[in-house]
């Protein structure tokens, strides 16, 4: 099944997620862990995405998948996400959001990161990311915390990249 994206300012986007189980998401949602996996990365492909929350489905499940081997295609589902530990170093990258298409800002974050998650077997895991699943990882779980990128960047860095987007849409509207 592919997922309707919700637009930014929807309201849902801005809760932070409890922890889910898969028995909720059963009883909730009607789906098994490895269908919610199949659906998420489903709706990532076909938007052409490299992460995507639940929440950005419309579906409050403290869930993502993202690439984990972006060469090799590899998805993974990361549940109940928790951020244990952050590099001092940084790194500042432009960054996306299928929430906001065709805005990019550079965004400052750690460039790696220690977590522990459950996975599609609901089996607890602890694994380290460093360069872009580290950025990857991080954006989709702000999306957890009912956060995303726009809220790094400057009100004049916003504003600019907002403009670019609006012109982008525009045009691609036109020639559609």
């Amino acid at each position: 099944m592919i997922y309707k994206l919700l637009e930014a300012g929807s309201p849902s986007l801005n809760v932070k997620l409890p922890e889910t189980s898969a028995e909720e998401i059963k009883e909730k949602h009607n789906l098994t862990l490895k269908e919610l996996h199949d659906n998420l990365a489903g709706t990532m492909a076909a938007t052409g995405g490299i992460g995507l929350s639940a929440n950005q489905c419309g579906l409050p499940i403290r869930a993502f998948v993202m690439y984990t081997n972006i060469d090799k295609k590899e998805v993974t589902l990361f549940m109940n996400p928790k951020i244990t530990w952050e590099s001092e170093e940084t790194v500042t990258y432009s960054e996306g959001c299928l929430t906001f298409p065709f805005l990019f800002l550079n965004i400052t974050r750690p460039k790696s990161i220690k977590f522990t998650f459950t996975d599609n077997e609901g089996k607890t895991q602890e694994s380290a990311f460093t360069g872009l699943t580290a950025r990857i990882f991080q954006h989709e779980y702000d999306h957890m915390e009912g956060k995303n990128f726009t809220m790094y960047a400057s009100k004049l860095k916003l504003e600019m990249g907002m403009k670019k987007a609006r012109k982008k849409l525009k045009k691609l509207k036109k020639v559609a």
